[in-house]
């Protein structure tokens, strides 16, 4: 039954063994060894001037290094970025136009617009105007630019072709999204971005659900609005592809907090004890399990429908969290 559900969370909080196991242990070392192969892979190419291996390395492990890509691309294309390198030989046009992308972007990480510029045109010249690809960088282009409207119209074009292209919608937003108080403030255009971006977002996340950061600047508009049911359930969805993560655990008993009906309330003090569970450092969820079972009692005791087992049960949370703070505090 629930009462037997929430001993269960109080046994679970008083394990009180904050030890790696075994095998988050074999986890840790396993990574450590897999990063520092792929480091060493990575100093071989480029000792090696192995151009072309060196910006596919760099793409495939998803690294931000926009100097390395340029000075290996330059290296590989020349400066106009038309010639083959004397050491590798590119395998196919495919893989060429892969290489200017990455050019291209790493050109607009490093605010250099006329190296993307020219390889945005030898783009255009290998695929043609009307290639999403050609245009999706036109997009970046023109945001890199400060032509928010442009890119905007670049977007648009690409969802006409294909309302089902994600990459345009998030694009969309986040262009609508920045736009936001772009007029003063508080002005018409600015509401009428704002509920634009909403839509946008809306509209991304039917056809993407499982982006965790959609949903928590879904949630952070929620918020904004006062909306905190909608903002709960933006994060019940985060913690269902993220159960281990204990501060998505954090902000999801908060809003439950907030809304502070006896039934949020129970449900504030669940993922309070699962973020302590996952995180026994987190005063955060210390304090805030504290206070959803202070809330608790306060809303419940006048209840004749309410059983002393939850009372009990409440009580019991909160000394278990004075005695944490108390523990923690001591000698300070």
């Amino acid at each position: 039954d629930k009462s037997t559900n929430v001993w269960t969370e109080l046994l679970l909080l008083s394990k009180n063994n904050e030890k790696p196991n075994n095998q988050t242990t074999f986890k840790t070392t396993h990574f450590y060894k897999t990063m520092t192969t792929q480091s060493n892979e990575f100093q071989t190419l480029l000792k090696n001037k192995d151009h072309l291996n060196a910006i596919r390395y760099i793409r495939a492990h998803k690294l931000r290094e926009p100097e390395k890509v340029l000075h290996h691309g330059f290296l590989l294309l020349g400066n106009d970025l038309s010639k083959h390198s004397k050491n590798t030989t590119i395998c196919s046009e495919y893989e060429r136009l892969g290489v200017l992308e990455d050019i291209c972007l790493a050109a607009l990480d490093s605010q250099n617009h006329a190296v993307a510029e020219r390889a945005l045109g030898c783009i255009k010249s290998y695929a043609g105007k009307e290639s999403v690809r050609y245009r999706r960088l036109l997009g970046l282009c023109l945001e890199s630019s400060d032509d928010l409207e442009g890119a905007l119209a670049v977007y648009n074009f690409l969802l006409k072709d294909n309302p089902s292209n994600v990459y345009a919608l998030k694009r969309k937003y986040c262009i609508l999204k920045a736009s936001v108080g772009g007029s003063g403030g508080g002005s018409d255009d600015d509401l009428q971005r704002e509920l634009e971006a909403r839509e946008a977002l809306n509209e991304y996340l039917e056809r993407c659900g499982a982006d965790s950061g959609a949903w928590a600047e879904m949630a952070s508009s929620c918020v904004d609005m006062g909306d905190y049911a909608g903002a709960a359930y933006c994060y019940e969805e985060i913690v269902l592809s993220h159960p281990m993560n204990s501060e998505a655990h954090c902000t999801l008993a908060e809003l439950y907090l907030t809304s502070g009906g006896k039934d949020e309330l129970k449900l504030a003090r669940k993922h309070m004890a699962q973020c302590l569970e996952l995180d026994p450092t987190n005063l955060r969820a210390t304090y805030g399990l504290i206070s959803a079972a202070e809330t608790y009692i306060e809303k419940c005791r006048d209840k004749e429908n309410i059983g002393e087992d939850e009372i009990a049960i409440a009580e019991e949370l909160i000394k278990y969290g004075v005695n944490k703070l108390s523990n923690h505090y001591k000698g300070t």
